[in-house]
């Protein structure tokens, strides 16, 4: 997978939080950090956008298989 450099600005508090990461040994380097912060990022918003499909379809469909789902769902 090709890397891109990027140079960030962080404030003070954010800088220690990801050197501590590094040097409690969670992270190999600052790099790693953020690259991980990111992919949680991404993760998050498909997982925002899922359920936001979800919705859009559940409103669409009849009140009684909207129930079946609603029942379902409460179950897992």
């Amino acid at each position: 997978m090709p890397i891109e450099q990027m140079n960030i600005s962080l404030p003070p508090k954010m800088a220690r939080f990801i050197r501590g990461k590094v040097k409690d040994g969670q992270y190999t380097n600052a790099s790693e950090v953020v690259r991980d912060a990111v992919r949680h990022m991404q993760e998050a918003e498909a997982a925002r956008s899922e359920r936001a499909l979800l919705a859009d379809f559940e409103v669409r469909l009849p009140r009684p298989e909207r129930a079946d789902i609603q029942r379902s769902v409460k179950r897992v």
